[in-house]
């Protein structure tokens, strides 16, 4: 019998959206269990309603053989069921322990005796080998330990079933050896473990069994013994996919982009959030940057694009010093993708139209007098980058936020390549993209490279930035601590770099 089975699951949103298509799902005390599947593939929504987080439109959930209704995380954690999100839900100004045991305080005549509640936080720590001071202030703390204390979080609720989606997306190559040390421990102590990634190599390195969705249906659960992740990435998308990316080799021009001795302090803590950090692009090449987040990368892309003034510095695009200059005015040399699509990228209420042309719209041949645009002009333009970028939509009245993520950032990365400037600014530019999609606008990195853009690429996917970059530099602390060619080093190298590991 097996500990939980998910049966004919069904989930429509209206109108009409099919969500999940009568999707089985068996899960084996002591197993570890990937399920993997394209974005919109449905694996969130399955996990999201075994949390009791969505409400199934059809379908049953047995717990060792028993018919249960999870109708909220809090039924699903009184079952034995946990879940570490993406995002994780931490108060930074608390303990560890303090994290830990929010709302779950137990209490000895109304009061929390902080004194056992460390020795029974202790005791998990201890039994499951995670290195942790469980009186540290969570907001001192890095991102793999942050997960730390939520899976802690976890297992203090004495849960037996431990949901963890896209546990790498931001760790380092030892970072995810570390945690997966860690899950190989639950699972020695017979915890069972779901794992969602889109990090195939590292399916097939921790799972004993892998579930595959497609377009919300259950293609196959399979034994992890010898399946490829060319297999693996096939049943997924329906089609084979090319996970070695082929680029030329490359031939670097004339520098557009010269970042000299930049320099930022947080006004509020005073803290060195830029520390001389000294970069080059030049046309026909791709430079990557690497580092842990939260060290210097957001501060670095907002200082060149202008929405935060450095302290000191200069930055110089096609010779020109930009330093002071207003947003707009770099918009005129600077194609930006962010890394918000939806909050900063797009305008999810404006059309598809009116998101195509932002930006073009100050183009004199897109004016039509002082204060109208040529709307006929702008249509031909943004219909041309609809068949050009491939993107999947209705017509161009259609609003971005009913296309799919891959279809969304198809959209910005077709507005701001189409203005054809120099400088390619790229930041984080597929997180959360499906591996067709993310192939897809892999290929048109390289295709901006080899038409001789220089391209800038901050991205927390190390993988991705070692298969595109030419050249890469690391950040910590707000400082560029290593210059590397990624064909001269190995991803654990870099992360040495990233953990200050090296010198």
């Amino acid at each position: 019998m097996a500990f939980v089975e998910m049966v004919k699951i069904f989930k429509v949103y209206p109108p009409d959206v099919v969500a999940l298509s009568g999707v089985d799902l068996s899960l084996e005390r002591g197993e570890i269990h990937s399920v993997v599947g394209e974005n919109g593939a449905g694996k969130s929504t399955l996990m999201r309603i075994l949390y009791g987080m969505v409400k199934p439109s059809a379908g049953f959930i047995f717990i060792d053989g028993k018919r249960v209704s999870i109708n909220s995380p809090s039924k699903a954690m009184e079952l034995g069921i946990g879940m570490v999100h993406q995002e994780f839900m931490l108060v930074p100004s608390f303990t560890v322990y303090e994290n830990v045991i929010l709302g779950q305080e137990r209490t000895v005549a109304g009061f929390i005796s902080k004194a056992e509640v460390k020795v029974q936080v202790q005791k998990i720590i201890d039994a499951y080998g995670f290195d942790i001071d469980s009186n540290a202030q969570v907001s001192q703390l890095s991102v793999a330990a942050q997960q730390k204390v939520e899976i802690i979080k976890q297992l203090y609720r004495r849960i037996e079933l431990l949901i963890l989606d896209e546990p790498t997306a931001v760790l380092t190559p030892q970072e995810s050896d570390e945690l997966f040390e860690r899950i190989l421990e639950l699972k020695r102590r017979g915890k069972t473990i779901v794992f969602i990634s889109h990090k195939l190599d590292e399916v097939l390195k921790i799972s004993d069994r892998i579930t595959v969705l497609r377009k919300g249906e259950k293609i196959a659960t399979v034994e992890n013994k010898s399946i490829t992740a060319s297999e693996l990435a096939k049943m997924m998308v329906g089609k084979s996919v090319a996970f070695q990316i082929d680029k030329k080799p490359y031939n670097p021009k004339e520098e557009v982009l010269l970042i000299r001795d930049l320099h930022l302090r947080s006004e509020k803590t005073g803290k060195a959030l830029l520390d001389g950090v000294e970069i080059s692009a030049r046309a026909g090449e791709i430079v990557g940057i690497a580092g842990v987040e939260g060290n210097g990368q957001y501060e670095l892309v907002q200082t060149i694009i202008g929405t935060i003034k450095p302290d000191k510095g200069k930055i110089l695009v096609n010779n020109i010093d930009v330093t002071a200059m207003s947003i707009r005015d770099r918009r005129k040399l600077i194609c930006y993708v962010p890394q918000d699509r939806k909050y900063v990228a797009l305008a999810l209420k404006a059309s598809i139209l009116e998101n195509l042309i932002m930006t073009h719209h100050l183009k004199k041949d897109f004016q039509k007098g002082l204060f109208s645009i040529n709307w006929k002009k702008a249509r031909q333009s943004a219909s041309e980058m609809t068949k050009r970028f491939e993107i999947v939509h209705r017509n161009l009245e259609e609003q971005p936020q009913v296309l799919s993520g891959g279809n969304q950032q198809k959209v910005v990365v077709a507005r701001e390549f189409s203005l054809d400037h120099n400088l390619i600014l790229l930041d984080q530019p597929t997180r959360g993209l499906d591996i067709a999609s993310t192939e897809y606008i892999h290929k048109l990195i390289i295709q901006m490279r080899d038409s001789l853009k220089a391209v800038l690429l901050i991205s927390a996917d190390l993988d991705e930035l070692m298969q595109l970059s030419d050249r890469l530099y690391v950040m910590r602390n707000g400082r560029i601590v290593a210059h590397l060619v990624p064909t001269e080093v190995d991803l654990h190298t870099v992360g040495k770099y990233m953990l200050g590991a090296v010198d």
